[in-house]
């Protein structure tokens, strides 16, 4: 994408979307290619031959070995055409050529198009969880009725780049079972633990921060050492989140140590959402999501296959429960 596409690439989104895309710098062509100028994204574009753009890719960095996919948009003339297949395998061979390794997204759960990417076309990739109700409402041109009522829910998926490595995989219990499920399709070289020896000695404190998006009415929690008081620092964060106006909580655990077994918290309503391996240098990350409301409108879903449909039955099962427990 150079400066010129950029404008297309605005032009193209309104096209297809109007003025209701989630992604708002994509609006502003200067401010969309600073942010690839600057490192933060990289963007594949199509372009027809009277000039227009007609299709659009990127992938947000997290990191120099992690990036995500993202803003997958094609002009609907040109759809049915392999567009977004040759914009998909260049931006593959820029991302390994540059060192990265590890490819995460959130496919749409209101069409299967972008899940069967992940599923078919990322080799080894594979749907690894749901974040539910996790983003506001969004009226888009031409799919309005592809839209959630209410909040929205993602997927969430994960494909590598390069070769994984294999080491132990600790999480408490209750989110065990979550987890095996996610891995099923997949050879992932891990092996989950839930019993930490028990002569496990912990830091007395828990080291994590906290964040809230305004916009999206939404927070993370980023745990990055687990102490002995985990559950109690859990609770003061979430409520200090939930007072900031958080509608969704997303507190995420390294997985790479035997503490994070005992990272139970259903009963601070804290959910399975996702895995994604490699995620912070060397450990996986269990996703875990707080929800005001547990009740998931599916009427629009439409899963790609009996597995993905098991996945989010069991995910929103979860979400009821510690909802439930939180509120015992």
């Amino acid at each position: 994408m150079t400066a010129k596409d950029a404008a297309g690439v605005a032009a193209l989104v309104r096209r297809c979307y109007g003025d209701g895309y989630l992604h708002e710098r994509i609006y502003h062509p200067e401010l969309f290619f600073a942010d690839q100028e600057a490192g933060h994204h990289i963007s594949e574009v199509a372009v027809a031959g009277d000039g227009d753009v007609v299709g659009h890719w990127a992938f947000v960095f997290h990191g120099p070995a992690v990036a995500e996919s993202g803003m997958t948009i094609t002009d609907e003339r040109y759809r049915g055409h392999g567009v977004a297949s040759r914009m998909e395998a260049n931006l593959h061979a820029r991302l390994e050529k540059i060192g990265v390794k590890w490819m995460m997204g959130e496919p749409v759960l209101v069409h299967t198009a972008t899940q069967e990417i992940v599923v078919t076309r990322w080799e080894k990739g594979a749907i690894t969880g749901m974040r539910l109700k996790s983003i506001p409402h969004i009226d888009l041109e031409g799919f309005k009725e592809q839209t959630e009522h209410g909040r929205i829910s993602l997927a969430v998926a994960f494909g590598p780049l390069a070769t994984m490595r294999e080491h132990d995989l600790w999480v408490a219990p209750e989110y065990a079972a979550l987890v095996a499920l996610v891995m099923e399709p997949t050879d992932w070289p891990r092996t989950i633990r839930t019993e930490p020896p028990e002569d496990l000695q912990l830091p007395e404190a828990t080291v994590l921060s906290s964040s809230f998006d305004e916009q999206l009415v939404r927070a993370e929690i980023d745990v990055e050492t687990i102490g002995a008081d985990l559950s109690s620092a859990v609770a003061a964060a979430r409520d200090e989140m939930q007072v900031a106006g958080a509608r969704f909580i997303e507190l995420q655990i390294p997985t790479n140590g035997p503490a994070a077994a005992l990272a139970g918290l259903l009963d601070q309503g804290f959910s399975f959402a996702a895995f994604l391996p490699e995620m912070r240098g060397h450990a996986d990350l269990l996703l875990l999501q707080w929800l005001d409301d547990p009740n998931v409108d599916r009427s629009a879903w439409q899963l790609l296959n009996p597995h993905v449909e098991s996945l989010a039955d069991a995910i929103i099962a979860q979400a009821e429960l510690a909802f439930e427990r939180k509120n015992a």
